[in-house]
């Protein structure tokens, strides 16, 4: 964080590590996440979708530090997130400020739109027919909008294997895993 930070990137400033060492202690934003404005004001998804895509296009002009570890697929040598999506984007007095970088890694900035894509996509809908109706179009046009900042083309061609990856880990559902395949299945 602290290597992005230095590059003029929105992102808390690292206060220290926690007594036991385990945790980092970061700048306390006082503002909302992204997916709490958007479940506040949906209408607001396109902008939302725009600031999203900035994000991840400034993000990727940078060269990632030769000490971060390879994307597990694509080649490239810019910094990638891997988990940029409305649950780690707070909206401080700064602006947008991006959290959670524990999946940083180096590569081809494909790999994290797509990622992006597969993560807003795929992510369960709280219950309730019309909470979910209401939240389903506000996603619809978010990751629309999101997506048309891209080469959709080099997207649909990556998304299979970062599906493939995806699904392996242990803190996705079984419902949002057979999303992600419906994903694949559908932009094919």
């Amino acid at each position: 964080m602290e290597y992005v930070r230095s590059c003029g990137y929105s992102v808390p400033a690292v206060a220290g590590l926690s007594d036991d060492e385990t945790e980092l202690v970061i700048e306390r934003i006082d503002g909302p996440s992204m997916i709490d404005v958007l479940a506040r004001r949906p209408w607001t998804a396109a902008q939302q979708a725009r600031v999203l895509t900035d994000l991840h296009c400034r993000l990727h002009e940078l060269t990632a530090p030769e000490w971060l570890l390879p994307a597990p697929f694509g080649t490239g040598d810019r910094l990638l997130h891997l988990d940029l999506h409305p649950l780690n984007v707070l909206f401080g007095s700064g602006g947008p400020a991006v959290i959670d970088w524990s999946c940083a890694a180096r590569g081809d900035p494909v790999t994290d739109v797509v990622m992006s894509w597969v993560l807003m996509a795929s992510g369960e809908v709280p219950s309730g027919r019309l909470r979910a109706a209401l939240v389903g179009r506000t996603r619809a046009v978010l990751v629309g909008r999101f997506l048309a900042g891209f080469d959709r083309d080099a997207v649909r061609r990556r998304l299979p294997e970062v599906v493939e990856w995806k699904v392996q880990d242990e803190n996705m559902t079984a419902r949002e895993r057979r999303a992600m395949w419906a994903l694949v299945r559908s932009a094919s």
